[in-house]
């Protein structure tokens, strides 16, 4: 097993292009690595304990993380909503490998 902890989206795409190459599975696990290094400060626990975690890390690095937090993760969860509902419907192309090599983000 290999965790992988290079940020989303390198992260992702790292473990994605390496799968066929490694005979392990790739687990990515974010800022885990510098959580536990020190590196990163956690939240409180009591924002832990009620899921904003996220907020915390926010008003730490608002440049970094302000599109993520307050755009796509919205964006993700919506479409998946109408999708649950039935009201959205994307045509899959059956899983196919993307058109360009990303090298690992």
């Amino acid at each position: 097993m290999c965790f992988v902890g290079l940020g989303c989206p390198r992260q992702e795409i790292f473990a994605y292009e390496m799968k066929e190459h490694l005979s392990m599975p790739l687990i990515a696990v974010g800022a885990a690595f510098a959580f536990h290094a020190g590196m990163l400060e956690q939240a409180p626990p009591w924002m832990q304990k009620n899921g904003l975690e996220w907020f915390f890390r926010l008003t730490r690095e608002p440049g970094r993380l302000w599109r993520r937090y307050l755009y796509l993760n919205p964006a993700y969860v919506s479409l998946l909503a109408l999708q649950k509902l039935g009201i959205y419907r994307r045509k899959c192309d059956g899983g196919q490998s993307p058109s360009k090599e990303l090298m690992f983000g």
